[in-house]
C-alpha cells in the first residue's frame, strides 16, 4: 500500500491506524514523505519503527504523482494500492478486492465511493472507460480504492507536475488491463474536507491542468476508443462549468482564465445540454455562453 505523505499532520495517524488493521495477512505499507513541512515525517519514522511491514521514503517535495511514482518503483510485492494519506479504509478493503481479483481472473479490482449509481460486477475496458467518462456510477478514474496486479505499471507512471494525475493514468491500466471487478460497497473513505488540498480549493490556476491531461486522455482515446470522444468532451465541458463557478466565486482576476473556461464550454455545449449531466451544470453553462459577465455575477452571489 502506498501512501503519499504531504501536510496532513492532523490526518496521517488515522490513515495509517486503518491500513495496520487490514485483515489481508501479508501486505506492507510504504509511506512517501514528499518533503512534508509540518510533523509528519516524525509521524511516519514512528509507524516504522513500531511496525515490521512499514517502510519510509523521504524526499525532497516533487508532489503526489513522483510521490505515488516513488512508492511503485520501492515496492516488492505483486499487488499495489494507492491511499491518500488524509483519507482512511475499511479493515476488510485489501482482503474484499484481493478476493474479488482472485474469483474474476482481473488484474484490477476496485470498490465504490460515496457518489454516483452503485454498479457491481466484471467489466471491459471499453465499458469501464465509458463509466470514466460519463461520471455517473462510483466507478471512477480514482486511483485509490483499488488494487492492481504491479506488473500493469511496467511502464506506465503518473505524470508528474499535473494535477488529475488519476484521469491521465488509470484508463491507461484498464486498457493494459482488459477489465476491471468492481463492487459497488464503499471500502475507501475520501476525506472532502481537507483545505490543504489544491482540488479543494477555492479556485487555483492549477485546476486548468485538467484540459493539459485531457488532451493526453482524447488523443488515447481516438486510437483505442473513438467512440468515447464525444463523452469525454463533454465531461471536459462539465468541468469547464465547474472551474468557472469557482473562478468567478473566488473573484479570480485572470481573465485569460476566464475566457479559456468560456471557450471550452462554448465549444462544448450542444452536446453537452443532452447528456446525463446535472441539469442545473448544464443551466449554468448555456449561461456561460451566452453571457459570461452574468454567469459570473451569479455564481459570485451563489
Amino acid at each position: 500500500m502506498i501512501v503519499p505523505v504531504y501536510n496532513v499532520e492532523k490526518y496521517i495517524s488515522k490513515c495509517v491506524a486503518s491500513l495496520i488493521e487490514q485483515t489481508y495477512p501479508n501486505f506492507e505499507i510504504i509511506l512517501v514523505d514528499d518533503g512534508s513541512p509540518d510533523g509528519c515525517p516524525a509521524v511516519c519514522d514512528r509507524f516504522a519503527s513500531q511496525y515490521d511491514n512499514i517502510r519510509v521514503i523521504h524526499q525532497e517535495n516533487r508532489g503526489l504523482s513522483a510521490a505515488r511514482n516513488a512508492g511503485i518503483d520501492a515496492a516488492r510485492g505483486e499487488l499495489l494500492s494507492f491511499v491518500d494519506s488524509d483519507d482512511f479504509v475499511e479493515p476488510v478493503m485489501l482482503e474484499r478486492l484481493y478476493e474479488l481479483m482472485d474469483q474474476t481472473g482481473t488484474q484490477i479490482a476496485s470498490s465504490g465511493i460515496a457518489v454516483g449509481e452503485r454498479i457491481d460486477g466484471v467489466f471491459s475496458a471499453e465499458q469501464a472507460l465509458r463509466c470514466f467518462m460519463r461520471e455517473l456510477t462510483n466507478l471512477t478514474t480514482c486511483a485509490w480504492g483499488k488494487l492492481y496486479r504491479a506488473a500493469l505499471f511496467e511502464d506506465i507512471r503518473f505524470p508528474e507536475g499535473l494535477i488529475f494525475e488519476d484521469f491521465a493514468t488509470i484508463p491507461l491500466l484498464v486498457d493494459r488491463a482488459g477489465s476491471i471487478a468492481h463492487t459497488g460497497d464503499i471500502l475507501y473513505h475520501y476525506r472532502d474536507d481537507n483545505s490543504e488540498s489544491i482540488t479543494h480549493a477555492r479556485f487555483s490556476p492549477k485546476l486548468m491542468d485538467y484540459f493539459t491531461v485531457a488532451e493526453g486522455v482524447d488523443t488515447f482515446l481516438r486510437e483505442r476508443y473513438p467512440e468515447l470522444l464525444r463523452d469525454a468532451k463533454n465531461r471536459r465541458t462539465r468541468c469547464a462549468v465547474s472551474f468557472f463557478r469557482r473562478y468567478a466565486e473566488a473573484g479570480t482576476t485572470d481573465k485569460a482564465i476566464g475566457r479559456a473556461l468560456v471557450r471550452t464550454t462554448r465549444r462544448g455545449i450542444l452536446p453537452y445540454l443532452f447528456s446525463g449531466y446535472n441539469p442545473k451544470s448544464k443551466a449554468f453553462g448555456l449561461l456561460m455562453s451566452v453571457c459570461p459577465p452574468f454567469a459570473a455575477a451569479l455564481f459570485r452571489r451563489a
